[in-house]
């Protein structure tokens, strides 16, 4: 267990006006023991600042498949403190040796920086390892099954016995695009602290635990701090998707105009013929995972332009109900990613892939590259959706090769 001094223990919270709250009775409870999931999955982090303040707070483990860190969550203002990135940071799972990291191994939101938002007050911290197991998380739960949804929070408070694990539930009040509102009773060193419900069949982060009130309030995870976690961790990379019909053929997307969202979708999703360019790449990442790999068949992911900023992939199969030989519905681009823009990503043998429509679940992304033949500067071919009965049934038209 960590030791310092009691007198000097602080929250890291500062130039708040909103402490955070017991609403009412207080409800927490004491976890023992705290070394199995998700209890051990959660961190006490003692910071210090570059003037020697020491404060603490709390983070936790997220499953991050496919990266060569560890991958802590914590709000903004337990990484960035007083104004600059904290010099030191020590993290103490439970049961486990302390870790110190310094000021190149932590995040804050350039939001949370600039002006102290409270919609972007989240951090990341990184550690030696893998993100393979962790807290479930997703970035992508609609609204409205956020109505009065029972939530939990877990962290570690200063008014109990130093490194001690309380833990307390509640439902959810309210919500923005970008918070998360709740009464359940937290106080100072809970900063950082996942905000987390059953869903999916296995516990889930919705939002980071930063602010009080009564409701307290947490930043929302969100396709655009997944995006900027992995681009810290260098897990963004650019992919090309490679049509198995068609060989020398690759998805397009041209989302030159596309700089608002609009219900309908714009821009132009075609067919691009050999060698692949600008527009033929991509950025696939996830948007809702699992806690562990071994509990992972399918993967709800994003298909971002590399091209064009905040620009993804959509479908809408609205209507399709049966296999129709040419394919049908729509798929051309989005600004910013909703429910019309994530798939299941899913491998199969000879490591093709397959995107299934998550709003629309029998639907697939159809490339048809017949008579593309050469590059022009425009693409070509046709790119829709295909309906199938089952995930088995898919064919050549609609796997693709990532590259």
């Amino acid at each position: 267990m960590l030791e310092m001094n009691v007198c000097a223990r602080r929250s890291a919270v500062q130039g708040s006006s909103l402490p955070e709250d017991v609403c009412g009775k207080d409800e927490r409870v004491q976890v023992q023991p705290m070394t199995s999931p998700p209890y051990k999955w959660i961190c006490y982090l003692l910071i210090e600042s570059a003037s020697g303040e020491e404060y603490v707070g709390s983070g936790f483990k997220i499953h991050l498949p496919d990266v060569n860190h560890t991958a802590i969550v914590t709000s903004g203002h337990c990484t960035f403190v007083d104004g600059e990135y904290a010099p030191k940071i020590t993290v103490q799972f439970p049961g486990e040796k302390e870790i110190v990291v310094g000021r190149d191994d932590i995040y804050a939101s350039p939001e949370y920086i600039s002006s102290g938002s409270r919609d972007h007050d989240y951090g990341l911290i990184l550690l030696p390892g893998t993100s393979n197991y962790g807290f479930g998380w997703s970035a992508i739960v609609a609204d409205d099954e956020l109505n009065n949804r029972l939530v939990t929070n877990c962290g570690y408070p200063v008014d109990k016995p130093e490194g001690t694990m309380w833990i307390t539930g509640g439902s959810i009040t309210s919500y923005t695009a970008n918070r998360l509102f709740y009464m359940n009773d937290t106080v100072r060193g809970q900063s950082g602290s996942p905000v987390y419900t059953w869903y999916g069949g296995y516990w889930t982060v919705l939002a980071v635990h930063s602010y009080g009130g009564c409701p307290n309030s947490a930043p929302r995870f969100t396709i655009e701090m997944i995006s900027r976690f992995l681009q810290r961790m260098n897990g963004l990379t650019k992919s090309v998707l490679r049509s198995v019909a068609f060989p020398d053929v690759f998805l397009r997307c041209d989302g030159k105009d596309v700089t608002k969202f609009e219900g309908p979708g714009s821009g132009t999703v075609n067919c691009q013929y050999s060698p692949a360019k600008s527009l033929e790449h991509f950025y696939i990442y996830p948007v809702e995972v699992t806690p562990s790999l071994a509990l992972e068949s399918t993967r709800k992911v994003v298909i971002e332009s590399a091209q064009f900023k905040n620009v993804f992939i959509r479908m809408n199969s609205k209507g399709m109900r049966k296999f129709d030989g040419p394919g049908g519905g729509e798929v051309n681009c989005q600004f910013t990613a909703r429910s019309c823009e994530v798939f299941f990503l899913k491998r199969v043998e000879y490591d093709r892939y397959s995107f299934r429509s998550a709003k629309f679940p029998h639907c697939y992304i159809r490339l048809d590259g017949k008579g593309v033949d050469s590059w022009k500067k425009s693409g070509g071919g046709t790119v829709n959706c295909q309906w199938y009965a089952s995930d088995t049934s898919p064919g050549s038209y609609e796997f693709f090769f990532l590259n």
